[in-house]
């Protein structure tokens, strides 16, 4: 059953990837894509790439709040996760956090994986209304598909985690044991129903995506002046949307065609242009995630072989 879908996501992936180079030779231009580059104002990389950047730190405080832990190892383990996702395919960077945080922070794998489906949870629901919200003022094809899609994830993770609930509440009160690994992820979720401790979540979510459609804005805005922020704020829904798709390492390729066809359809933004831009914000999201996770392995590492000296 896993190799039939992991052939399936594999051959889903190519039929996508064989359309875009299609677009591509038809409507790209490798040497004007090159000039368009060059041409990019570098107002606008170096503050997308700071907004990134502090993003990550917003991620680390949340992720620390939900395991009741120090925010440093949450800060590692929040960089190897998007690091990882941006080299391995199929986001596996997911299942590679898990063991990694294990590993090298002893942080319990139950717990962070209850901790992740809280934040999947609370990043769904912002999504959601950030899609409400853009709907008031954009206009886009699949903007009305997208934001049933994200009720119906809500709206399903919601109803699976009330019926695990239910399910371990009878099953712990019918006498019988419970695996410990079942009970930690459990503990962890029980952990987040201070009413404090929401609103300090929730308000930590608003700031992550509020920073997400910012740093969109600042880069894309600085390239095309008719970029507006509703603009940004469906454009955060479409990649958002595009990299939940299991593809190639960072959403190479889905990333990019997303962009352009967005750009292209909303602003009617030449291809070439489009494209560049594109890809350099691509590159400043990924590049630091990657950069950093190898420097958080590598130092582990040789901290590591210090001690067994």
């Amino acid at each position: 059953m896993e190799k039939t879908r992991k052939r399936l996501f594999l051959a889903v992936n190519l039929a996508a990837l064989a359309v875009i180079l299609y677009w591509m030779r038809e409507h790209i231009s490798f040497a004007e894509v090159v000039g368009q580059l060059r041409a990019l104002p570098l107002e606008g990389l170096i503050g997308a790439l700071a907004l990134n950047v502090a993003v990550l730190g917003v991620y680390a405080v949340r992720l620390a709040l939900l395991l009741g832990s120090r925010r440093l190892p949450a800060l590692a383990v929040v960089i190897i996760g998007f690091g990882m996702n941006g080299v391995l395919p199929f986001r596996l960077g997911e299942v590679a956090k898990l063991a990694y945080a294990r590993q090298l922070f002893g942080i319990a794998t139950p717990r962070l994986i209850a901790a992740t489906a809280a934040e999947k949870l609370m990043d769904l629901c912002a999504l959601l209304l950030l899609g409400f919200i853009a709907s008031q003022f954009v206009v886009a094809p699949y903007l009305d598909r997208g934001v049933a899609i994200a009720s119906l994830l809500v709206g399903g993770l919601v109803l699976a985690i009330a019926i695990a609930f239910l399910a371990l509440t009878h099953w712990e009160r019918s006498g019988r044991q419970t695996h410990s690994w079942i009970a930690d992820a459990f503990d962890t979720l029980r952990e987040q129903k201070d009413k404090t401790r929401v609103i300090h979540l929730a308000s930590l979510t608003i700031v992550i995506w509020a920073i997400t459609v910012t740093s969109i804005y600042w880069m894309f805005s600085t390239v095309f002046p008719q970029f507006s922020l509703s603009d940004a704020g469906v454009l955060t829904l479409v990649l958002a949307l595009a990299i939940a798709i299991p593809s190639a390492p960072a959403g190479l390729g889905v990333v990019e065609a997303a962009i352009v066809a967005y750009l292209h359809q909303a602003l009617q933004a030449e291809p070439n242009q489009a494209l560049a831009c594109a890809l350099a914000f691509h590159f400043i999201v990924v590049l630091p995630q990657v950069l950093a996770t190898a420097a958080i392995l590598l130092a582990t590492s040789f901290r590591r072989r210090g001690f067994k000296r």
